[in-house]
């Protein structure tokens, strides 16, 4: 019995499993995107009301076993709506997957990292997607924002690898605090310091504009991990953030992990090799040489008028082989030997009038371009590795960056960085978001601008027939003695006055150094909490660290006040910490009434530390750089902290689906004001009205149409310690200690010593704050595929921090106060759109237009504030101007206009300085445009302006008093009564001057020009420039004030995607290969430099300078990415 009911047990189990089996069923299918028709790979395919599922492959394609016939299948992708779909009797499915509302509807990024529906915001934004960034040929990120927004202005410093540039949006919100915008990195603020240092403080890199450029941080970000920029310009946009948004917030979102079809994950790797040349040269002098009064003179003695460029016509000469001086004559000097040629150089025999070539018959001349720049090389390689499922997301990026720049020695630029950033969801209502960033970068700078040593300032005054090649060898002077390693250059020919004058930039390249080493960590932790459908919770834990480890070094044969040797050492900790707590929630009232609320709190705080040595004039010449190998030493550490706590808020309100109403709140408590009054309130409001909604219109030629009203405040508050008198260490530079009319006395040279400042601190002070009201539209057309936003704003900084002089009774020369106003009104135009989609042909433009007008409205107790640049010529802030405008000397003028003249007709000198340019642009707008053919191939195209504006062009000032301006090199043949009657500026004729430049036929071949500046003809020559005030040394800075309007082709591309079938076949998802050209060309009248750079760059307020800061470039770039 009992082995019958094991039979009977036996056959029911083999029943029903194969009933069981029997009403089991596999499928497969292909699942495609509705609008398209392509394939989706990564698209979740699960039995509903099971655990049994799978995911599509690259192709779209599933096979999936089901339970049973009457399965129902649920498909769902990211970005797609989740669509059900019945097995019944099917054995393959053709499922097609409509996009998401959401997806369809463009996104914003708000200043706290949070996504919102771009039509239901009031304020204006734009948002530039990384793929515009990292597809340059540009290395700094920062420059690859020209031209994609509307009311951003940036403006560079040089075209050194990885040199610093600054950001305005929408005009200058302060006068001496920093006017550069809040940066967001993935909800968290980060560093953008361009950052100069205490060691050269006192007349380096900041004073004056000489040393080298330095980095912005912003730079250190891998353009190929950044997903998106939102460019958030307003007030009412950027009022979360209360004490920091004054200028605006760039909110950078990084790339997060996704699928990769069948593989589940995705691998892209690029590669590019750019090639950088000069992209602009200055019109030099090069028909004249060495000496003045139209004769050659050798540079081998000293003496500042052997320096100059006004010597003998080169093409007069007779070609032979130079004649120098022997070693019987009483000028013989010695020579020096070259140590890479051997040649051997000797003083020459001076000209003279009735010999004006002298012994220099050689006709070859030199190209400053030539001799100091080459072909700039930058390799750059990333790979990323990304993946994302229902378990999460991972991304994962490593980049390397290698530029050896245009100049030929110590001016190169390495970053290497690497980026992971992991999703992780805990269930149904926890996430965990976490992202860290590390970046290495080794960068040598090369010497610029107001510099003895600078590239430019020897290089370009160097006289066209100077081999400046043969920079370094040894000096034998007259007796026998030698000088080995000796330095040579135009005002020192033969090596025999080393340190005199200017160092030759070839020298300089070898001999003096400035490296930069940075090491920077920054990232963030981001817990969620979802307890239920309509309320989340955000705690954001975010650092950024940094330091920057700095060693400048001045050979002890460098010219000038580093002549006897120079070095700097600097190391400065940067630190950054800040957290959020966020809480959110959504209601919808009724059918017609939806409400979003947030509240938060954030605390954030900020040190800097700065430890340097500067030690000057070295006991053992040849010994390894050290502080200790000095006689002359300054030691110094700096240190600072400031901490904001804020609570904010902010209520959205949605009526009828159509009018959104947005408030905003937030309430600051700064460290750095005030203990017993350290609060401040920012409020906000911003509305929108979709008016078609309204108006029923949904499509067709006008599609959709938003007006929107913004209101916010926003500040800045002051900086640490501005509360307190501080001490500080004098320096040489800053005068040491002094008394009565006594010269300063030098602290460092007795152990060092500190003093109180002579500014005296405030301990009533208020933070600024910037009121500002916008009114815009947002409008499209043709079903969407056209569009055009429109912005009017207008804003008022109110309590700005100056410092005004103060009674000599108070014992101080200074004290700071909120003393000044400014104010900011323009209008900024976005437009764009597709011009034709086909199948095998997409076309689409864009463009935007800014014009912004600024104001300085009030400074108390001073008319002018000192931005940068020098004492003769600056950029200041001035009551009645815009901020920036060029001061300097004007030429005397009648009240009508006309200039006053001396008694020989040559115009004079005003006896006052005032306003003679203001270098911000009228109006500023861009281009661009993008094409696909056969979704292989690819052009685009971005052209940008600068429209008015003025420069003071301070190079070709110089450069007129040396003779080596391109302008100066014009000559005049005067018959014998012209030379008779024209006058020189010291009232000679010039048959008088130049008896030597008389023709056979008894006319005069002069360097020079016939002018009337309403006296009468007189004639320009040498004098003019030299002694009279015809150059940037001699006479008033505002000659060399010009119109600085500028049109480029910024970004030039054209592209190649491998076909589908031809990927297919090699299994890899694409493959590209881009040729990019960036500054292919440039249309302008400026004479000097790029007309887009300013001297100071990102280091100071002020801007349109010009003094022989390193030029731009032009890049040309070859780039491969495959994605595997």
């Amino acid at each position: 019995m009992k082995n019958n009911f094991s039979l009977l047990g036996v056959l029911l189990f083999v029943l029903f499993t194969n009933l069981a089996l029997a009403q089991s069923k596999t499928v497969s299918g292909l699942v495609k995107a509705s609008d398209s028709g392509d394939p989706l790979p990564g698209v979740a395919v699960l039995e509903k009301g099971t655990q049994n599922g799978t995911v599509t492959d690259f192709d779209g394609k599933f096979t999936l076993t089901v339970s049973n016939g009457s399965a129902t299948l649920e498909f769902s992708g990211m970005g797609m709506v989740t669509k059900e779909s019945s097995v019944g009797g099917n054995d393959y499915m053709v499922v097609n997957l409509d996009m998401s509302s959401d997806q369809l509807e463009e996104v914003t990024v708000t200043a706290l990292g949070l996504e919102a529906k771009r039509d239901e915001s009031g304020v204006a934004s734009t948002r530039v997607d990384g793929t515009q960034l990292a597809g340059t040929g540009e290395t700094r990120l920062i420059q690859n924002l020209n031209g994609k927004s509307a009311g951003i202005n940036i403006t560079q410093s040089s075209g050194d690898p990885g040199a610093g540039s600054k950001i305005q949006i929408r005009g200058a919100t302060s006068i001496t605090g920093n006017i550069q915008p809040l940066i967001i990195i993935d909800g968290v603020p980060m560093f953008n310091d361009s950052y100069y240092g205490q060691a050269f403080a006192d007349g380096g890199s900041v004073g004056s504009g000489g040393g080298v450029t330095q980095q912005s941080r912003l730079n250190d970000l891998n353009p190929n991990d950044i997903e998106s920029v939102e460019i958030l310009r307003g007030a009412s946009a950027a009022a979360i953030w209360g004490s920091r948004a004054a200028n605006g917030v760039l909110v950078i979102t990084t790339k997060k992990g996704s699928a990769g079809g069948a593989k589940d994950f995705t691998v892209n790797i690029s590669t590019s090799a750019s090639f950088q040349t000069v992209n602009r040269k200055i019109a030099l002098n090069e028909t004249y040489g060495q000496g003045y009064n139209m004769t050659y003179k050798d540079g081998a003695p000293a003496g500042f008028a052997r320096s100059l460029s006004w010597g003998d016509k080169i093409s007069n000469r007779s070609g032979a082989a130079d004649e120098r001086y022997l070693e019987s004559d009483a000028e013989y000097m010695g020579y020096f030997e070259d140590n890479t040629s051997g040649n051997r150089y000797y003083r020459l025999i001076d000209g003279s009038q009735a010999d004006p070539n002298g012994g220099k018959n050689s006709t070859t001349v030199y190209d400053p371009y030539e001799s100091i720049f080459k072909t700039g090389v930058t390799w750059d390689n990333s790979v990323s590795i990304q993946s994302a499922s229902d378990k999460g997301s991972v991304y994962f990026s490593l980049a390397d960056t290698r530029q050896d720049g245009i100049v030929k020695n110590g001016s190169n630029y390495n970053k290497t960085s690497v980026r992971l950033n992991v999703f992780k969801p805990m269930g149904n209502k926890f996430k965990i978001t976490s992202g860290l960033n590390y970046t290495n970068t080794n960068s040598d700078r090369v010497q610029m601008g107001s510099n003895l040593s600078g590239l430019f300032l020897g290089g370009l005054r160097s006289p066209a027939d100077f081999d400046m090649s043969a920079n370094t060898g040894t000096y034998t002077d007259a007796n026998g003695g030698t000088f080995a390693n000796t330095p040579r250059a135009f005002r020192n020919a033969i090596g025999a006055n080393p340190g005199y004058g200017y160092d030759n930039p070839l020298w300089m390249m070898d001999n003096i150094t400035s490296n930069s080493k940075v090491q920077r960590l920054f990232g963030k932790v981001e817990f969620g909490y979802d307890p239920t459908s309509w309320l989340s919770f955000i705690w954001r834990n975010g650092f950024d660290t940094y330091t920057d480890s700095r060693d400048d070094f001045f050979d002890p044969l460098s010219a000038g006040s580093n002549n006897g040797g120079r070095y700097a050492k600097e190391k400065f900790v940067r630190n950054q910490f800040n957290t959020d707590l966020i809480a959110r929630g959504t209601w919808q009232l009724d059918d017609n009434f939806d409400l979003t609320a947030l509240v938060g709190t954030n605390y954030n705080i900020r040190t800097y530390d700065d430890v340097y040595g500067d030690g000057r004039s070295f006991v053992n010449p040849t010994a390894p750089p050290q502080l200790l190998n000095a006689t002359n030493t300054v030691l110094g550490n700096v240190y600072s902290e400031e901490r904001t706590v804020g609570y904010y808020g902010n209520v959205n309100l949605s009526m009828f689906n159509q009018v959104f109403v947005n408030l905003s709140g937030r309430q600051d408590y700064l460290s750095t004001l005030p203990q017993d009054n350290n609060g401040i309130f920012y409020p906000a409001a911003d509305v929108a009205w979709q008016f078609t909604k309204a108006l029923g219109i949904s499509d067709g030629a006008f599609s959709f149409g938003k007006v929107r009203l913004g209101w916010g405040q926003v500040g800045r508050g002051p900086g640490a310690y501005s509360l307190n008198t501080v001490f500080i260490s004098p320096t040489a530079g800053t005068g040491g200690f002094g008394e009565g009319w006594g010269p300063g006395v030098n602290p460092a040279a007795y152990g060092g010593g500190q003093s109180l400042s002579n500014v005296a601190g405030n301990p009533n002070l208020r933070p600024e704050v910037k009121t500002e009201i916008e009114i815009g539209t947002d409008l499209r057309f043709f079903n969407n595929k056209v569009y055009l936003s429109g912005t009017y704003y207008k804003n008022t900084t109110k309590d700005l921090i100056i410092q005004v002089s103060t009674p000599p009774s108070t014992g101080f020369a200074e004290q700071v106060v909120n003393g000044a106003e400014i104010e900011n009104e323009g209008f900024e135009l976005e437009l764009g759109g597709d011009v034709m989609t086909k199948d095998n042909f997409a076309w689409n433009v864009y463009g935007t237009f800014t014009r912004n007008k600024n104001i300085v409205t009030k400074m108390e107790g001073v008319n002018r504030i000192f931005l940068s640049g020098f004492s003769g010529t600056s950029s200041s802030a001035v009551v009645g101007e815009q901020l920036g405008v060029l001061w300097g000397a004007k030429w005397a003028r009648e009240e009508n206009g006309s200039q006053v003249l001396d008694a020989n007709g040559f115009p004079t000198i005003a006896a006052a300085a005032g306003v003679i340019g203001d270098p911000n642009p009228n109006f500023r707008f861009s281009v661009g445009s993008g094409m696909t053919i056969y979704k292989q191939f690819n052009v685009n195209l971005l052209f940008d302006a600068a429209v008015g504006g003025k420069m003071w062009n301070g190079t070709k000032g110089a450069l007129a008093f040396f003779g080596k301006a391109g302008y100066t090199a014009e000559e005049t043949t005067l018959s014998q009564d012209q030379a008779d009657n024209l006058i020189t500026y010291y009232g000679d004729a010039v048959s008088t001057v130049y008896p030597h430049a008389q023709n056979a036929d008894g006319t005069y071949t002069v360097r020079g020009k016939i002018e009337d500046f309403g006296g009468g003809s007189v004639f320009l020559d040498e004098l003019w420039y030299t002694d009279g005030p015809g150059s940037g040394f001699t006479g008033p800075d505002e000659q060399f004030v010009e119109d600085v309007s500028w049109y480029r082709l910024r970004e030039l591309s054209v592209g190649y995607n491998l076909t589908k079938k031809a990927t297919d076949k090699l299994n890899i998802q694409g493959l590209s290969v881009n040729l990019i050209m960036n500054n292919l060309f440039l249309i302008t009248n400026y004479d000097g430099n790029d007309p887009d750079q300013s001297l100071n760059g990102a280091g100071q307020n002020g801007l349109g300078l010009d003094y022989f800061q390193n030029p731009s470039v032009r890049t040309i770039r070859i780039a491969l990415n495959l994605t595997l």
